[in-house]
């Protein structure tokens, strides 16, 4: 008996954010756009583990929340999907440990891109290993298969979204540090993929505090909800500035930026002194 895990959305994220799925597949690059010009696009699928892994390569629609993603209905599917002006080969993989595979994807022939953008996610599933039931300490033991999604974006044309900070602050872990909350908005027909950055100059310092690659805004959210955490318990007297920038081309242009003030850390209370009654 094996129980199989089609997919994960969370498992999605994770793998498009950092680039693998649990040891079990490695996928490269985590994002690809299909225009006219280029037709077609090329994924390097490799396999860590010790185990052979058997995978099947299929597409699913997800729509874009500012949390990240949520699976798609049949009319955001109607509206956005972009498998249907693509074809993905091999259908099937087989990787030895430490085995890679190229999946390439090609738009079909005499299909006219419309203007926008569409987007589904190239998802990569493996098979469950094929060992027996196992009765541990906690349980039984089962194998699981694992789903990696990755954005492919079909588009028809380009003009670089208009983006900005909203709802900006400063929040603190559970262990007491600080980190930056905002929410970036875009306005347009495209997305917006790359860094965001947080400089803070104090004096004549200045500092990176935090950056965060793969930052992804899609016409279909609107906004993309962030939060860097700075590792820091207070920030010195200042200047923070957190800026945007995209990876377009691999040159990477700055889209949107805002500066914040930042007071000097209070000083701590002083401690009341207690008087002693008179004898």
């Amino acid at each position: 008996m094996r129980a199989t895990h089609s997919l994960i959305c969370a498992l999605a994220i994770a793998a498009m954010l950092a680039g693998a799925a649990r040891a079990e597949l490695l996928v490269a690059p985590l994002r690809q756009v299909i225009t006219a010009k280029e037709p077609m696009a090329r994924y390097r699928i490799s396999n860590p583990s010790a185990r052979i892994v058997e995978a099947r390569i299929d597409w699913i629609d997800l729509k874009a929340t500012p949390e990240g993603y949520a699976p798609a209905g049949a009319a955001e599917r109607a509206r956005f999907s972009a498998a249907p002006y693509l074809i993905v080969s091999p259908a099937r993989l087989r990787l030895e440990p430490g085995g890679h595979a190229e999946v390439v994807v090609r738009l079909k022939k005499g299909v006219s891109i419309p203007a926008g953008e569409r987007r589904s996610h190239l998802l990569i599933e493996t098979e469950p290993a094929r060992t027996p039931l196992r009765r541990a300490s906690t349980g039984l033991e089962v194998d699981v298969g694992l789903g990696v999604s990755t954005p492919v974006i079909v588009r028809g044309g380009y003009s670089a979204p208009a983006l900005s900070f909203e709802q900006s602050r400063l929040v603190r872990d559970q262990d007491g540090l600080l980190g930056f909350e905002t929410t970036l908005r875009g306005e347009g027909k495209y997305s917006a993929y790359g860094r965001i950055e947080a400089k803070l100059e104090s004096g004549d310092r200045s500092t990176v505090l935090a950056s965060a690659a793969n930052v992804a805004v899609y016409p279909d959210s609107g906004s993309r909800k962030i939060t860097l955490p700075l590792a820091l318990e207070a920030l010195p007297a200042g200047r923070m500035t957190v800026t945007y920038f995209s990876a377009g081309g691999g040159i990477e242009r700055p889209l949107a930026s805002k500066t914040f003030e930042v007071a000097p850390p209070a000083p701590p209370p002083i401690a009341e002194k207690k008087l002693s009654s008179p004898r």
